[in-house]
């Protein structure tokens, strides 16, 4: 089983701003191919006063959620958070901001520094952090970084989310020269509409959570229904409240980043004898029983604001699109597979 280092940098909060980033984290760790080195939470001070919020909650910075998924698991991921504002250009280092905002920055640097390999970097968030490391040194970053998984933009003219959160940091990314392997959130429309161009899909929770191990129940329990308890890991030991979880299996799921992270683990979505798994993608099977993905070369342009245009290319261009295909059994496959991949996560 090939190792694949790899940084995660998410916008992870507690209690969620959004529970998606939750799901995206348990799937890296259920991702045994993935060595994952450092989890880098990006934090807005919007969110953190609730304004990004429905409900008006203030939120923390990840580290419950991280802490509690390493007792689990029984790693020791080392996390730190980044930046609270978006940068002021794209050339910002954002070596002006407070103490207590460096951390996730220089993670990262001495992440790369002491990597004997090039490592893969996942973006579920804004691009503020990987930006502002790019420019302190990039250097370093042409060295050691192997692929960005670039889980924002669209793939039409729809400013979205986590580029709006930093333009900046989007145009500086898009412009460095990096290998990105780049994976729309959204297309001309939106965020919530499937396209072949772009990874959201859609989950019932009662599917999605089907069968998990009691620990990791209670992590998702204790996130999606904003817990504040303070014995965090007896939280856990104590399992899921009843009432709470049924309320979450009642729900449904907006998601993203699953195919950015199957994909970097050397894996393919593909029907076996046991249903739809995420397996290693070099196996033996035939091709109408994958799912295809692909991975197509693009030449890219972004506007300070953001916007993205681009077009395939027969040349390198260090940049790649991801394409899918759509439909209800495709999102019905991917759901089988992650529950399973999910149902797999061993805990203590």
């Amino acid at each position: 089983m090939k190792s694949v280092p790899l940084i995660h940098i998410t916008d992870l909060y507690h209690p969620p701003q959004d529970p998606d980033d939750h799901v995206d984290l348990a799937t890296v760790f259920g991702l045994p191919e993935l060595d994952l080195k450092a989890i880098i939470l990006d934090q807005t001070r919007r969110a953190l006063r609730g304004e990004l919020n429905n409900d008006g909650h203030t939120l923390d910075p990840g580290f419950i959620p991280v802490a509690q998924l390493n007792h689990l698991t029984g790693r020791a991921v080392p996390v730190a958070a980044g930046p609270m504002d978006a940068l002021s250009d794209p050339a910002d280092t954002a070596t002006d901001r407070p103490l207590n905002e460096q951390g996730g920055i220089e993670l990262l640097l001495r992440t790369l520094r002491e990597s004997k390999e090039k490592v893969c970097i996942s973006v579920v968030s804004s691009l503020r952090i990987l930006a502002a490391a790019f420019n302190r040194d990039p250097e370093l970053l042409r060295q050691k970084v192997d692929r960005v998984l670039l889980n924002a933009g669209s793939s039409g003219d729809y400013l979205e989310w986590n580029v709006e959160l930093d333009a900046a940091a989007y145009a500086c990314l898009l412009r460095s020269g990096l290998p990105i392997d780049w994976y729309p959130c959204a297309n001309e429309t939106g965020p919530f509409e499937t396209d072949p161009r772009n990874i959201y899909w859609k989950a019932p929770q009662a599917a999605l959570f089907r069968d998990l191990q009691p620990q990791l129940q209670a992590w998702f329990c204790y996130a999606f229904s904003h817990s504040t308890r303070g014995d965090i890991i007896h939280a856990l030991q104590d399992g899921a409240d009843e009432q709470a979880w049924q309320h979450i299996l009642s729900q449904t799921r907006n998601i993203w980043s699953t195919a950015s992270l199957v994909i970097a683990a050397g894996r393919a979505l593909v029907h076996t004898d046991h249903g739809w798994r995420f397996v290693p993608a070099h196996g033996s099977h035939s091709p109408d029983a994958s799912g295809p993905w692909s991975l197509e070369e693009v030449a890219v342009t972004v506007d300070d604001r953001g916007i993205t245009h681009w077009k395939k290319s027969d040349a390198s261009t260090g940049i790649r699109l991801f394409r899918r295909q759509t439909g209800p059994a495709q999102d019905a496959a991917m759901l089988e597979a992650l529950n399973a991949l999910l149902r797999d996560i061993k805990t203590a």
